[in-house]
């Protein structure tokens, strides 16, 4: 007869048998014949006693044992062969389930795929949110830059330049923006000499801190390229004439309107002390993304706010 208790999992057969040696053959023919319509269908099949519980790999195998030497010693090999049967089908069920949650454990447990690391760590990094400190993977490059720009002396902020920012160009460098789309730039070779030009006159002057933002996050569709912004503040003393000089011979418009992060001035004005921000652009790989997991600074602008 054919029994399923209610604790039986959905694929587990369940065979009670009677001990009386005058029915060992048939059921020993029985078992046999279902082990052979069974095992080629699915291996998850399985024999258990009636009774069975769920012990674990070791204790199922030790029971087995014991349990075929106590039985075969004074039964004939009918019973002594279905009963090792339902036994044994016990052990190999725990051990199917032991090793199917050590399975989904092992997956549980494996690191990302490759491709997806560079996309998390920015989820860690919310967009537009202040941050005291800079945080992310591109900050030993910004921070490192920081150390030099951040003494106001030229040398060394054009040594910063030179060491930790990549340009496209010659014509290429740090902007200077006086309105939320209007913008003078120092030539990335040409760093020092302009700010001992124009620092020592007291024509602009800026500071920068500690509290930080992610403008854009670095995704394959912008290359790995992220804009970070740091808050400061900034002091424009030129006066109208220089204001209207400097406007028409070195003043440019963004390309295509583009406007500066967070800016919204429309007019170029002095100003002392007034709210400001430095921006970097950083690209890992570099400026062609050919460069690893290195980030480079690919792009600069200190934007006047108000």
């Amino acid at each position: 007869r054919r029994i399923r208790p209610a604790s039986a999992p959905p694929h587990t057969l369940v065979v009670a048998a009677g001990r009386r040696k005058e029915k060992g053959a048939m059921r020993c023919a029985v078992a046999a014949a279902l082990v052979a319509a069974l095992a080629p269908a699915t291996a998850d099949w399985a024999f258990v006693a009636t009774a069975a519980t769920a012990p674990d790999a070791a204790a199922a195998t030790q029971e087995t044992e014991l349990a075929v030497d106590d039985e075969c010693a004074d039964e004939d090999a009918g019973t002594c062969a279905l009963s090792a049967l339902q036994l044994h089908g016990r052990a190999l069920s725990a051990d199917a389930v032991k090793s199917s949650a050590q399975d989904r454990q092992a997956a549980s447990d494996a690191p990302p795929p490759r491709e997806d690391i560079a996309a998390s760590f920015a989820a860690t990094v919310p967009t537009d949110v202040e941050m005291l400190g800079c945080q992310g993977p591109w900050c030993e490059v910004i921070n490192s830059f920081n150390a030099l720009f951040d003494t106001n002396d030229p040398a060394k902020i054009q040594q910063a330049v030179d060491v930790y920012s990549q340009w496209p160009s010659d014509d290429t460098g740090i902007k200077v923006a006086v309105t939320k789309d209007h913008y003078y730039e120092m030539y990335h070779g040409r760093v020092q000499s302009k700010l001992a030009e124009y620092l020592p006159q007291g024509l602009f002057a800026w500071s920068f801190g500690e509290k930080y933002k992610l403008f854009q996050e670095p995704t394959p569709q912008n290359h790995m390229e992220a804009v970070v912004v740091r808050q400061g503040t900034m002091t424009l003393s030129m006066g109208w004439w220089k204001r209207h000089f400097f406007w028409n011979a070195v003043v440019k418009a963004t390309a295509n309107g583009q406007i500066f992060p967070f800016s919204a001035v429309e007019n170029f004005d002095d100003c002392h002390n007034c709210p400001a921000e430095l921006t970097y652009t950083v690209k890992k790989g570099g400026l062609h993304g050919d460069e690893g997991d290195k980030w480079a600074i690919t792009g600069l602008a200190v934007v006047k706010l108000g």
